[in-house]
């Protein structure tokens, strides 16, 4: 077990209005044929070696051969065009895909055509009734700072630990409060940022596996002026008797 060791940021209080609409990025999804790329966030592979799935191949692209009935389950909501999906099927897991955003799944079909071992399935997390301890794997990459307040976050943190097996793993990327957002040009939509050490209370009674908050500063299809995140990274897995 790693011991995570609480942010030395200095947070004050989040003042950034929030401008929710319904959770995904349709209008930025609809400009562009593929938002995010296609390479994964190295979040999913730090879920595949927690699940101690086989290495990750060099190139990314569908699996060479559909992952058996007996693989890890694993769920990675809000998926976006699935490029963290396709990565954790092609190293062995069955991966149930989730967004809520029809056009990011649009876009997903189109990039990766039929990728063995993935279902792909619009859902809202928050309403999605995920059946207890049935995956034993959970992703949430840049997800959770895209819901409506604190609360609804917790409602949805809670979901996905409920819906993790015993022994499973959660493994979650969101931009905290170490920074605040900058949107792109002509948007004015503002994530939910909460501190870093709010996320690693909620994982309290799991074995946290790796907790890191870091900067990153780059540009993306849509966002081309450089931006800075501050960023969690949290990996953590249930007891086998919770």
């Amino acid at each position: 077990m790693i011991k995570a060791t609480p942010s030395l940021r200095q947070m004050g209080p989040n003042t950034q209005p929030n401008g929710y609409d319904d959770g995904g990025c349709d209008a930025r999804y609809t400009r562009t044929a593929c938002l995010w790329g296609r390479r994964p966030d190295q979040i999913s592979d730090a879920l595949g070696d927690a699940l101690s799935l086989p290495g990750a191949p060099g190139e990314i692209g569908p699996p060479a051969t559909p992952p058996g009935a007996g693989a890890p389950a694993v769920l990675d909501v809000g998926c976006g065009e699935g490029r963290n999906a396709v990565r954790l099927a092609q190293r062995g897991a069955r991966v149930l895909a989730m967004d809520v955003s029809a056009a990011a799944l649009e876009n997903g079909a189109r990039a990766w055509g039929d990728a063995g071992g993935i279902e792909w399935r619009q859902g809202d997390a928050r309403t999605a009734g995920l059946e207890p301890a049935s995956f034993d794997g959970v992703l949430a990459c840049s997800v959770l700072h895209w819901l409506e307040d604190e609360d609804q976050v917790a409602g949805v943190v809670a979901a996905l630990q409920a819906a993790t097996r015993p022994g499973g793993v959660n493994a979650l990327l969101m931009f905290n409060r170490g920074h605040a957002y900058l949107p792109p040009a002509g948007e004015m939509r503002m994530p939910v940022l909460l501190p870093h050490d709010w996320y690693l209370a909620r994982y309290a009674g799991w074995t946290v596996l790796s907790a890191t908050d870091t900067d990153s500063t780059h540009t993306h299809k849509g966002h081309e002026e450089p931006h800075t995140h501050a960023v969690t990274r949290l990996v953590a897995r249930r007891g086998d008797g919770s």
